[in-house]
């Protein structure tokens, strides 16, 4: 079985105008002949939110290397007391959302999300939008620090055919898509990525984020995915 894993993530053109940095993180890694990704995606209140989602997606990495076959609803947590020991009483300055994925080299993968963005997954030949419907006001989102055993969302998947796969991405992108064509974009990753390598899927995803052309173009926006090719 051959596995794929690719992401991009570019600054969005209202935080290159005011000089703020890139808000979102991402990771993309190799792990025991399997592959791990994150993104994450600091609040826009938080005066060092980059640095909170750098930190998330660096620690998901750290937890799927540590450890081998992860139950899915016990990552959020873990995740959330790794991270909040690293920042302790400074944790408000760093807020962050986090979307991670982990598929080991049979195919068997666990993913989750706390706070915004989209998570997807084709298994087994059958697609899902495992995200929860948002609720409360569109301003509104819960954090990794917030998060407790009922928030968020997890689920373990397998991949067992080609095409089938995970995709995880940041609300600057997650936003702009409308929900009956969420297929079909998942579709358009997958396929591109089944036809190009890793260095070559980041080049195209970045040039297709910098020429965003939607109504929240002004957000940073990350994607990541692990796709089954053979």
């Amino acid at each position: 079985m051959r596995m794929l894993a690719s992401g991009a993530s570019v600054r969005g053109p209202a935080h290159q105008l005011d000089g703020t940095p890139n808000q979102d993180a991402m990771c993309v890694r190799g792990l025991r002949g399997g592959l791990c990704i994150a993104v994450a995606d600091g609040l826009g209140s938080r005066p060092l939110s980059h640095l909170g989602s750098r930190k998330a997606v660096q620690l998901f990495r750290q937890l799927a290397r540590q450890r081998q076959g992860m139950l899915h609803g016990t990552v959020a947590l873990t995740l959330r007391d790794a991270w909040l020991a690293h920042f302790g009483d400074r944790y408000r300055a760093h807020e962050t959302t986090c979307l991670w994925a982990q598929v080991d080299i049979y195919g068997q993968g666990v993913a989750g999300q706390v706070g915004d963005g989209m998570l997807l997954v084709r298994s087994q030949g059958v697609f899902k939008v495992l995200t929860n419907r948002r609720q409360g006001f569109g301003n509104q989102t819960a954090t990794l620090a917030q998060v407790n055993s009922q928030d968020g969302c997890s689920a373990e998947f397998v991949l067992t055919q080609p095409g089938d796969g995970v995709l995880l991405m940041t609300d600057g992108i997650s936003d702009d898509l409308i929900p009956e064509q969420l297929e079909s974009f998942f579709d358009a990753i997958c396929q591109r990525q089944l036809r190009s390598s890793k260095r070559r899927m980041r080049k195209w995803l970045t040039r297709e984020l910098h020429g965003w052309s939607t109504p929240r173009h002004g957000d940073d926006k990350t994607i990541a995915g692990i796709f089954r090719t053979d």
